[in-house]
């Protein structure tokens, strides 16, 4: 007994002295494959296609070289829809015979509900070319980019990339001498960053529209990295087979595509449009690395590796060529139904299954495992629920093989191995995601807006993340000698993480032109004037009205520049958007006196007519001429409703503060923009039937800059990326 005693004793020795190092190198080791495999941009051992990344390379530096390509902007409407143009009459001289390219430069008007509110847009521009068999073809697939860019950004990522990823498929396709079955309809879009309008125009109007059976959509939500498939369907399962069949280098996720449709993230692609207005079902990916220069004078082309290039080529490339050689596109009607289940490994192969199987995989797990999934209607509608189920059946499966002796006889060496073991595929697939997951949604935070602290969402998706990673090493803690004291180093190591964090020793911004985390500021250089009920002019001003697109608000700039505090904090005025000329609405925003801004050519807003209809509405015609970018906002008085008007299907939709907005942009030349709303309710107008405030954006040209407002640019700091351009604010009571 007391040799026993003795033996014993060493081995519980051995194992608290070797099992947290044995933890840690298993993490480690797991960590570093992980690391290894995002990293890897291109899949080892994968076949390359025919896609060129040298020459797409090029067409991404000078389209990104046209620098911000707003919507209206000469840059947008001339220079990179001509540079577009060029290059593929180029191609056009090159194509085989077997291949017919028709090119259509389409300029839509239209307007549609979006985001809580109306979105009006007027002459823009896209390119559509049609690359089809010379025979013709009844049906395409849809490949969808944009080249127009937030302003002041030179958008590399956002979207310049993917117009030149699809204009060196366009030329491999059409120079290749085997004919496809179907069409595909290459459109490069030039009016995405305005509220999706690009894609609408093409979709509702554009007669092309009408053989689209399915279509991709590249997008971005980082700069460079690998393209991750974050949507698909709605339903059609057969869509992400075709991913998973053509796709070199895969990287796709239910996970990533359920957490995007709940709305955490707070953007949208033009996959909307074509799934809404189109009712058609697509593929949706983007960049997703370094999301820190998302949006901002960072996203260069420089920054995009010529591998992410290449993959993102030779994954799109394949899909297109399947689905345009697919006998399942011509009906695909037949093949939806049902949700599928997806998800690549590593990135070297995809795994998919049906979400019926998933479901009925989920309901025997819960069955078997009440302990750990004991409501039944919780396992039903998410696909992404397979990640839970892992947690739990690979580990009993696991427990089937461990030995059953006493782990003092010496079979602990053999119970960690293969309990390691069982834990590999898990941890490894966890890790995997939960790397993504931080790589995306920490810039997210960032810069999602400015009364949700992005701490707390952090804080809760590490505690998720620990949770789960660290849970099935508990057992281990009672395996050592010294449990108190195991228990007190993981204390001490959590009560020093929490005093770093919370000291602010760590500046969460950073100008290192190699690795910049920039924060993000809005300035604009305002006009405001507010008229009464008989049009007389009752107040005005002017100023530098300052957006910190931050949580922490400006107080990172404050010893930089004195005069931005809490003293000249924007109040909230009884006016829509609180009476002032916000283009993303903020909460936390700063309004310094300033001279007015020099302005060569001012927003007309004029009502032009008023009518009394037959059933009992007031009509109000107005004509409005300004700038590309304008916002009119409609507030009815008490005892007054906004019943209908020109735009959309002529029902008005309130936004989310009550009020209703119309976002209008038009691209090089438009006409005035007229439109009409009818007010219904009391017979009593003598303090007006409705407020209307117009708010106009000058994003590019002279008007654009301001003396004041580009001296206080130069005193910002390195570590910040202000965003400036000059506005105007009117009020009207009618």
């Amino acid at each position: 007994m007391v040799i026993g005693g003795r033996r014993t004793a060493a081995m519980a020795g051995r194992l608290e002295a070797g099992m947290p190092a044995l933890l840690v190198l298993y993490v480690l080791g797991i960590r570093g494959l992980v690391h290894l495999s995002l990293q890897q941009l291109l899949t080892p051992g994968a076949r390359l296609s025919d896609f060129n990344a040298s020459n797409a390379r090029t067409y991404l530096k000078q389209i990104a070289a046209i620098d911000s390509r707003t919507v209206g902007s000469p840059a947008n409407e001339i220079l990179a829809v001509n540079y577009i143009l060029d290059r593929i009459r180029d191609i056009q001289k090159k194509r085989n015979e077997v291949h017919n390219i028709t090119v259509e430069v389409q300029r839509p008007t239209g307007s549609f509900s979006f985001a809580g509110g109306f979105t009006y847009y007027d002459h823009i521009t896209n390119i559509a070319v049609k690359l089809e068999p010379a025979r013709g073809a009844q049906h395409a697939v849809l490949a969808n980019c944009h080249f127009d860019s937030v302003v002041n950004t030179p958008g590399a990522s956002d979207d310049a990339v993917s117009c030149a990823v699809l204009l060196e498929i366009l030329g491999s396709l059409s120079s290749t001498s085997v004919s496809l079955k179907h069409a595909i309809i290459f459109l490069f879009n030039g009016a995405e960053e305005e509220n999706l309008q690009g894609s609408h125009g093409f979709i509702t109007q554009h007669p092309w529209a009408k053989l689209v059976r399915a279509f991709i959509n590249l997008e971005a939500a980082g700069v460079g990295g690998k393209e991750l498939v974050f949507q698909t369907g709605p339903e059609n399962p057969w869509l992400v087979q075709a991913y998973v069949k053509a796709a070199v280098h895969p990287f796709v996720s239910v996970v990533a595509q359920e957490i995007f449709q709940s709305g955490i993230i707070p953007s949208d692609t033009d996959f909307r449009i074509y799934r809404d207005f189109g009712k058609i079902p697509g593929i949706d990916l983007a960049y997703i690395e370094n999301g820190y220069i998302y949006h901002t004078k960072y996203d260069t082309a420089d920054r995009i590796h010529i591998d992410s290039i290449q993959r993102a080529g030779d994954n799109v490339l394949g899909v297109l060529k399947y689905l345009a050689s697919s006998q399942i596109l011509a009906d695909s009607s037949e093949y939806r139904h049902g949700k599928l289940v997806f998800f690549d490994v590593m990135g070297l192969f995809v795994l998919s299954y049906s979400a019926y199987i998933g479901t009925n995989v989920n309901y025997i797990i819960g069955i078997v495992t009440l302990l750990y999934l004991s409501i039944k209607c919780k396992l039903e509608g998410f696909c992404s629920s397979y990640f839970f189920a892992m947690w739990v059946i690979l580990p009993l499966i696991t427990k089937m093989f461990l030995p059953q002796e006493c782990l003092c006889q010496g079979s602990f060496y053999k119970y960690i191995a293969i309990y390691l073991l069982g834990l590999f595929f898990p941890y490894i697939h966890t890790i995997y995601y939960v790397w993504i997951v931080f790589e995306m949604f920490t810039p997210i935070f960032g810069r999602l807006d400015t009364e949700t602290p992005p701490d707390k969402n952090m804080a809760i998706l590490i505690v998720v993340c620990t949770v789960i990673l660290l849970s099935y090493f508990v057992k281990f803690i009672y395996l050592v000698r010294s449990t108190k004291k195991l228990m007190l180093c993981l204390a001490f190591v959590s009560g020093v993480t929490f005093v770093l964090v919370c000291s602010g020793l760590f500046f969460p911004y950073s100008g290192d032109m190699n690795s910049p985390k920039p924060m993000r500021i809005f300035l604009q250089h305002t006009t405001r004037t507010f008229h009464n009920l008989n049009g007389e002019v009752v107040k005005t001003d002017s100023g530098i009205l300052v957006n910190g697109y931050d949580y922490s608000g400006l107080s990172h700039i404050t010893p930089h520049i004195p005069e931005l505090n809490d003293t000249i904090k924007a109040q909230c005025e009884d006016a829509p958007i609180c009476g002032f000329p916000h283009f993303v609405f903020l909460r936390k925003n700063w309004y310094v006196p300033a001279p007015p801004p020099p302005v060569s050519e001012k927003m007309k807003f004029k009502l032009s007519s008023k009518e009394e209809m037959p059933w009992g509405a007031m009509r109000m015609n107005f004509e409005v001429k300004g700038p590309s970018h304008m916002t009119v906002y409609v507030r009815p008085h008490n005892r007054f409703v906004l019943s209908s008007w020109s735009l959309g299907d002529g029902i008005p939709v309130p936004s989310n503060g009550g009020d209703y907005s119309v976002h209008y942009s038009h691209g090089l030349q438009a006409p005035v923009w007229k439109f009409w709303i009818e007010v219904k309710g009391s017979d009593d107008y003598s303090d007006g039937m409705v407020t209307i405030a117009a708010a106009s954006h000058y994003f590019f040209g002279s008007n654009q800059h301001s003396p004041h407002l580009d001296t206080l640019l130069q005193r910002f700091p390195a570590w910040s990326f202000p965003s400036s351009w000059v506005s105007t604010y009117d009020l009207y009571i009618y």
